[in-house]
Formats: C-alpha cells, sequence, structure tokens
C-alpha cells in the first residue's frame, strides 16, 4: 500500500545516519565559528613558528660557516691569535653548529701547536663531550687527546689511547696510524717486545695501505 511504512535496508539506514551526521557537524561548526577560527589561527602560527625557526637555523648555520672561514683563513695567515678569538667568538654564538664543532677541534689543534697542551686538552674534551661524533672530527679529537698526553710525559696512558683508537677504527688506515703511533710511545718507554708486536700488526693487517711499509722499514731497524 502506498501509505504503508517501508522497511529501509541496512545500506540505507547507513546513508541516512550519514547525512545526519554530516548536518549536525555543519550545524556545531555554525554555532562555534569563533573557536574553529582560532584553532585555525593557532595552527598557522605554529606553522609558520616552524618554518621561521628552520630558516633561522639554516642562516645560523650560513653565519657560523662563514665565521670558519674567517678562522681558517686567519690560522692558515700564520694569525693565531685571531684564529683563536674568531673560533671562541664561534664556540660561544653559534653553540652546537657543525661549524663550531670543527672551530672546537681546529682551536684544540692550535693551542696543541702552541705548546699549550692542557688548553688543547680542554678543547678535545670539549668537543667528545659536547657534540654528536663525526668521526673525521672524534679521530681528530682522540687524536689530539693522545698527543697531549704523550707530550706532557705520560707515554704510558697516551700508548693505550693510541690502542684504543686502532681498536675503534680497526680496518681503516686510521687504525694503522694509530698503531704506529703506540709503536712509538712503548719504544720511548724502552718496551721493544710490544714495539715490534705492534709494528707486526700493522704489516699483518694493513698491507694494503702505506702505513704498512712505514712499519716494515722500522721493524727492520729493532
Amino acid at each position: 500500500m502506498a501509505n504503508e511504512t517501508q522497511k529501509l535496508s541496512k545500506e540505507e539506514l547507513q546513508e541516512d545516519e550519514f547525512v545526519e551526521g554530516a548536518v549536525r557537524f555543519v550545524e556545531y561548526v555554525q554555532e562555534n565559528a569563533q573557536a574553529f577560527i582560532a584553532g585555525l589561527v593557532g595552527i598557522v602560527v605554529v606553522i609558520l613558528g616552524v618554518n621561521y625557526f628552520i630558516k633561522t637555523q639554516e642562516q645560523s648555520q650560513a653565519d657560523a660557516a662563514a665565521l670558519l672561514g674567517d678562522m681558517l683563513i686567519a690560522e692558515q695567515a700564520g694569525q693565531k691569535e685571531e684564529a683563536i678569538r674568531t673560533g671562541e667568538q664561534l664556540q660561544t654564538a653559534y653553540a652546537g653548529t657543525i661549524a663550531s664543532a670543527q672551530a672546537t677541534v681546529l682551536l684544540g689543534n692550535i693551542q696543541f701547536n702552541s705548546g699549550n697542551y692542557a688548553e688543547a686538552e680542554r678543547h678535545f674534551q670539549s668537543y667528545l663531550q659536547n657534540y654528536d661524533p663525526v668521526d673525521v672530527l672524534s679521530l681528530a679529537a682522540n687524536n689530539g687527546l693522545a698527543a697531549c698526553l704523550e707530550a706532557q710525559g705520560q707515554v704510558e696512558q697516551a700508548a693505550q689511547r693510541y690502542e684504543e683508537i686502532a681498536a675503534r677504527h680497526k680496518g681503516l688506515a686510521s687504525a694503522g696510524q694509530a698503531m704506529m703511533k703506540a709503536a712509538w710511545c712503548y719504544a720511548q718507554l724502552g718496551d721493544r717486545d710490544k714495539q715490534r708486536a705492534l709494528l707486526q700488526s700493522v704489516i699483518d693487517e694493513y698491507a694494503r695501505f702505506p702505513v704498512a711499509a712505514r712499519a716494515r722499514t722500522e721493524i727492520e731497524m729493532l
């Protein structure tokens, strides 16, 4: 019959529920328009803030890199004090940047070459403690610390640190070089057996690197 209530299918019921839900949502938005607008503004502010932060970080990295360039130029020109001043400015103004990390290791090198071993050690330690490790910089800082120990007469401790470096970089040319330095330290200590053992290890394990030829020459002189 025409006036008889028709039974709705499951699909039709779901469709009606969807339409009703959509209508309720539109009404809710209309009633709370100000809250929705404020929320959108908040999201836009956050997005703009993130973009500004990224651009600021990029600018900081660029400015720090330029300052590092000034430091390198000063160092190459023999202007040690200017290089140190610029490096320390980098550490203060741009802490955490890649350029600051490089400057920290470079400051250690400058101080070491000037015979200021305690100051050099401070910079090398600062890099290792305060920056995310970068292989080449970590290697330089660790070698620098070992060299500081050696220069200050702590030869046995230096030898042990060189051996630690070799173990950490096993298979790389840098490991063979660290073993050569450790062998030299044991030579200074008069421990010829340890020196010979390290030189032989370089010959056996790093034959494909030039360092092996140096080890062969030194072992022949023992």
